[in-house]
């Protein structure tokens, strides 16, 4: 419970979370605390209580902090003239401002980062109003006691004055203080005007020091400026002028001051801003600003390249004029009216002949209100692409799970048939005993029955059965081998030259009788060079050559029916299948005589979502999952060439065991 003689503070402030966080500074003084946004707020507080202490920014609306605390010392309100005044602010050029300050009679000035000593500071006001930030300290050296205190009584209303009378005696005093204006007699006993300069120069080259000197040694006073000195002022010299050289020597360093001040901070500031700069240029992602009206205002080096335009011409231009499809400019004003973040994913768009997949965000810039919004636009092409092959991996192990379950179903039947076939053959023979008693038994002449299927052909038939089924076994077995996927350790040393045999036993099964196209009228020409075993996935690596042979089936199937019907007897739709160590490396060639490949479809072939065939043809597996395989599963290579209407040859490297 506050008394009444807690003490009054009126606090002012146009934050609000900046003022709740100085109140709450405040708290553990108990004192009665008004909290006001303005100027004006305050002078209304101001008319109707005695207020004890005042805590405020510069900057507070219309009516600033240094009207405020004028009018204050004129003594017009309830409060006191000397009312103790703390200046707490967060933007400040530290010289200026105290300068500033101390002509307007604030007690205090200190930057909100340090707004945790405001209780303290706070206290210490409150328990000696009269103390505050100190007149600008001046040291006299002057040897003439007169003229001593006549300089002091001139100036101790502006300056705090401290008099000695020789030159070893205020290299002494300076040494110890340190004043911040030095007021120089040019004839002094013992160490000369001119030495005591050398030596303070010497400490510190931005002294400011101001020579006094008779008329006879203005000669003197030059050259002691010329070595330093910022003024001089001749004896004997009036009241006023004294005061104007002392402040004009005064304000000289306070210049020099501020405006190194300045420099450092326009320093920090440009360095900041360029390493800002460097950060947003350097990211992959376009990064573009834009104010309220949609106009330019940061344009990074992505941005540059994307578009096609630089910084300088971009920058002021309304962003519609370089959209381009990219920029989606009715989501940028809708996020700034609704201030709420805009996010769009995997977004198909054409650059140059070429889809690619992005992420656009879009964040409003807010500062009390919407002022602008950050677009951010990310090529996600290679994720995308890369979840495309993921999935059409799994896709592709749940073709081959299937694939391995229709199998074994196939070969228990397959067996049966096979295992029968050879059961009627024994029973045919007419040189086992068993066969002859039975037929005897029957009424039957087995050496008879054996002629008349001979003349029947029975016998080639049951070869033929015989022969079909060991095919179908052949492609049970590589249906099991398409349909198996291991992992690192499934990894063997196989020969190529046995995957591609058996790649091309399960491509002869592709018949369409829609189409009319038969895999098996493909001629097949082998140049197979004698090299070492490969290391790889046996299953992947015939999924990647079953793909292409498929693909390249396809493309000469597609050549037959663009033929003139009068020259399709003459076409002979061919693969060469090539063999050879390059590069330390096994090297595949699948050259078809197809259709052929356009080059600039080339750079795409394998792109997830591409496909050189036409709707419903070709494999399942997209050459993008056979590159992944081929690059990334094995660490080998994969490229493909074509000519136009003549046909193409995909070439793979994979490493010898």
């Amino acid at each position: 419970m506050m008394s009444d003689k807690s003490p009054h503070i009126l606090l002012i402030h146009p934050d609000l979370e900046d003022r709740r966080v100085l109140r709450e500074c405040l708290d553990p003084l108990q004192a009665r605390i008004t909290a006001v946004g303005s100027g004006l707020e305050a002078i209304e507080v101001l008319h109707h209580s005695a207020v004890d202490l005042l805590i405020t920014d510069i900057n507070i609306g219309e009516f600033d902090c240094w009207r405020l605390a004028r009018i204050i010392r004129s003594g017009i309100y309830l409060s006191q003239p000397n009312l103790p005044i703390i200046i707490v602010t967060q933007i400040w050029c530290e010289r200026i401002t105290e300068i500033t300050a101390r002509d307007f009679g604030i007690n205090h000035l200190i930057s909100f980062d340090k707004h945790q000593q405001i209780a303290q500071l706070a206290l210490d006001s409150l328990q000696s109003p009269d103390e505050g930030m100190s007149m600008a300290r001046v040291l006299v050296v002057e040897d003439h006691v007169d003229n001593a205190r006549l300089v002091n009584r001139i100036l101790q209303n502006r300056f705090k004055v401290e008099l000695v009378h020789d030159g070893y005696e205020a290299l002494e005093c300076w040494q110890r203080n340190r004043q911040e204006l030095v007021l120089l007699d040019v004839m002094l006993p013992g160490m000369s005007g001119w030495d005591v300069l050398d030596k303070i120069l010497e400490l510190n080259p931005q002294q400011p020091v101001v020579i006094m000197t008779a008329h006879g040694t203005m000669d003197l006073a030059e050259k002691m400026m010329l070595r330093g000195a910022v003024d001089f002022i001749t004896k004997p010299f009036r009241a006023e002028q004294l005061r104007r050289v002392c402040e004009l020597a005064a304000r000289r360093e306070d210049y020099m001051v501020s405006n190194a001040q300045f420099a450092e901070r326009l320093e920090n500031l440009q360095q900041l801003q360029q390493q800002l700069s460097s950060i947003i240029d350097s990211m992959p992602s376009i990064l573009i600003s834009v104010d309220r009206e949609g106009r330019v205002c940061q344009w990074n080096h992505e941005a540059e390249r994307i578009f096609d335009c630089s910084y300088a011409d971009a920058v002021g231009e309304p962003l519609k004029k370089f959209s381009q499809g990219f920029v989606d400019i009715d989501a940028v004003y809708q996020a700034m009216e609704i201030n709420r973040i805009w996010m769009r994913s995997k977004l198909p768009m054409q650059r140059r002949d070429k889809t690619i997949y992005v992420d656009q965000t879009i964040y409003p810039l807010f500062d009390r209100k919407v002022t602008g919004a950050v677009i951010r636009i990310d090529d996600v092409t290679k994720r995308t692409q890369l979840e495309e092959r993921i999935l059409q991996t799994e896709k592709m192990s749940s073709l081959g799970q299937l694939a391995a379950g229709v199998a074994h179903e196939i070969n228990n039947p397959l067996a049966g048939i096979m295992q029968n076939i050879q059961v009627v053959r024994n029973r045919l023979d007419e040189n086992l005993p068993k066969n002859l008693s039975i037929a005897e038994r029957c009424g039957i002449d087995l050496k008879s029955l054996t002629c008349y299927l001979t003349e029947r052909e029975i016998g080639s038939q049951l070869d033929v059965i015989m022969e079909s089924g060991r095919q179908v076994a052949q492609l049970v077995e590589g249906m099991l081998g398409f349909g198996y996927q291991g992992s690192d350790s499934s990894k063997q040393a196989v020969r190529l030259d046995d995957l591609i045999d058996k790649s091309l036993k399960l491509a002869s099964g592709n018949f369409s009788l829609k189409r009319k196209f038969d895999f098996r009228a493909i001629k097949i020409v082998r140049e197979f060079h004698g090299i070492g075993p490969i290391f790889c996935d046996p299953g992947q690596i015939q999924q990647v050559i079953l793909n292409l042979l498929m693909n390249g089936a396809t493309a000469m199937e597609q050549k037959v029916l663009q033929l003139p019907a009068s020259e399709r007897s003459s076409y002979q739709p061919q693969f060469v299948l090539r063999i050879a160590e390059a590069q330390g490396l096994a090297q595949l060639d699948i050259e078809d005589n197809g259709i052929g490949i356009e080059s600039k479809m080339l750079g795409r072939v394998f792109e997830p979502f591409f496909s050189t065939n036409n709707a419903g043809q070709g494999a399942d597996l997209g050459l993008s999952l056979a590159y992944y395989i081929v690059t990334e599963g094995h660490k080998g290579q994969m490229s493909v060439s074509s000519t136009p209407g003549l046909g193409a040859q995909f070439s793979l490297l994979l490493p010898l065991s």
